[in-house]
């Protein structure tokens, strides 16, 4: 019988916070965004019960050698 290798898939989001300066809301998304942009170290969290709420989907079946 053949044997399968199934990508299963689940999204999830993760979220950061940047504190900026500005003088409108629309100005400190635009200036969160480019300050991320320009970070090489920002750390991301997973959203509290992201990991369990999405739905699971099939993303890649390969038949194995």
């Amino acid at each position: 019988m053949p044997r399968y290798s199934v990508i299963i898939t689940r999204d999830v989001t993760e979220s950061t916070v940047v504190e900026v300066e500005a003088a409108t809301p629309e100005q400190a998304e635009t200036a969160a965004f480019e300050k991320l942009h320009d970070s090489a170290d920002t750390e991301w969290e997973l959203d509290e019960g992201s990991w369990n709420k999405g739905d699971s989907y099939i993303t890649g079946v390969d038949e194995l050698p």
